[in-house]
């Protein structure tokens, strides 16, 4: 029975999970036994093992085939551990008794009078975590009692330091050039050539959108300025993965247009405008301290229903039809491209909706993904579809997770390849249909 199976194995090898390394989610799959381990760890704590417990805690953590965001090390009355968080690391001892863990963030000497008060204002925000002044470093530390710990008691607290620390460090790396960043080893910076290529990448983005958009701003086409702002900053966010300031800004930009305020539409419009003139004026130099790469234990996300996720494309997918229906077609590709990058942005997703969100950003953007050295998806010039490989990619998407959800089947033989438009249409109408009910 064993020949047998590594046969079928070697004639249908098994689908792998695909994970784009993109956005701000973590690049690495969720360990598949999360779940089983989690409940260990739970029973271990009710039986009063509670350096087990934690084991089987941290392992429940780790992510397939990357080990080098958390390691720990168990020892007869102790476990240590260490996580990554982008710029932070959070490292922990534990014991039978408590949890001490701590990130250190710059030297305290180094932060005027205002940044002390503030991160002694950040304290009443934090539910588990504090800052405070150890041996002159501003640390973000957490305590807890292992007294009536649970997985859950463990998971939040060092989420919630993980996520901060983070912030924090990010925060004063973009806005203090001065302040000098601690234990920041871990993050790995890009070449000169990379940072030229992704650099050139952003002009072009907004050159492009730019010219498509002239001869639009003077009149009555305030949506389609809209759409096609908000896509082209989401586009920047998702694809380039700006941290520090760049990242605040494009993240303040995009929430501003949302918020409930007096502004007009034209008046965000136009703030919107501006800012990507100022991207526009960020030499090299500026933009390579903006960029990095790093390695990630926590999602910032919590994890959408696929309702709410099936109630935006729906909303969506309305503005869609009405711009139809008053022939402005220009803004109907907008539209498309800003549906998946929004959700990708501003929504935690299963890895099998994050995968077909980043398929569709694939297809709209194939000159990018070429040039980063992967195989079209989509040819503009010929309009044509590599079929083959977005049947495969949706396979990556859908099959992994077949057996707990067994009403997940590849769609793309149901998908119009006849333009861009039509892709898209039956793309987002068959994302509606998942199902996510488990068997």
């Amino acid at each position: 029975m064993k020949f047998f199976s590594l046969l079928h194995d070697w004639v249908y090898p098994p689908v792998t999970p695909n994970v784009p390394h993109y956005g701000r989610g973590v690049h690495s799959l969720p360990n598949p036994d999360e779940h089983e381990l989690f409940e260990k760890a739970s029973k271990a704590f009710v039986q009063g093992d509670r350096l087990k417990g934690y084991e089987y805690f941290l392992s429940s953590l780790t992510h397939i085939g990357n080990k080098k965001h958390l390691t720990y090390t168990v020892y007869e009355d102790k476990i240590t551990f260490e996580l990554m968080q982008g710029c932070a690391i959070v490292r922990g001892t534990v014991t039978e008794d408590f949890c001490i863990a701590t990130a250190v963030i710059a030297k305290s000497a180094e932060l005027h009078v205002a940044l002390k008060r503030r991160f002694l204002e950040r304290n009443f925000q934090l539910t588990y975590a504090r800052f405070c002044n150890k041996e002159g470093i501003l640390t973000l530390k957490l305590h807890l009692d292992n007294a009536t710990i649970t997985p859950h008691k463990i998971f939040f607290p060092l989420r919630e330091i993980a996520l901060n620390s983070d912030f924090e460090k990010e925060m004063l790396s973009g806005e203090f050039k001065e302040i000098e960043l601690l234990e920041i080893d871990n993050i790995h910076y890009l070449s000169h050539e990379e940072y030229g290529r992704l650099h050139g990448w952003m002009l072009k983005w907004i050159d492009q959108t730019k010219q498509s958009l002239q001869g639009l701003l003077a009149n009555d086409n305030t949506g389609m300025v809209s759409f096609s702002y908000l896509a082209l900053l989401l586009q920047i966010d998702y694809l380039l993965i700006p941290r520090k300031k760049m990242a605040k800004d494009i993240a303040e930009k995009v929430g501003g247009y949302f918020m409930d305020d007096e502004k007009s539409t034209e008046d965000k419009n136009a703030d919107l405008q501006t800012y990507l003139s100022e991207l526009e004026t960020i030499n090299i130099e500026e933009f390579a301290t903006n960029i990095y790469r790093a390695e990630y234990t926590f999602s910032p996300f919590d994890q959408a229903m696929h309702e709410e996720i099936v109630s935006f494309i729906d909303e969506s997918l309305l503005k869609v039809k009405w711009y139809k229906s008053n022939h402005s077609s220009y803004v109907i590709g907008a539209i498309y491209r800003y549906i998946a990058l929004y959700i990708l942005y501003n929504y935690g997703l299963h890895p099998t909706l994050r995968t077909l969100m980043h398929l569709h950003v694939q297809v709209y953007a194939s000159d990018f993904f070429e040039d980063m050295g992967e195989k079209r998806l989509y040819t503009p010039m010929s309009n044509q579809f590599d079929k083959g490989r977005i049947h495969n990619q949706i396979d990556s998407a859908i099959i992994p997770y077949q057996k707990r959800y067994k009403g997940l089947k590849n769609f793309s033989n149901l998908l119009n390849y006849t333009d861009l438009d039509n892709f898209s249409q039956s793309f987002y109408l068959q994302i509606k249909n998942l199902d996510f009910l488990e068997s």
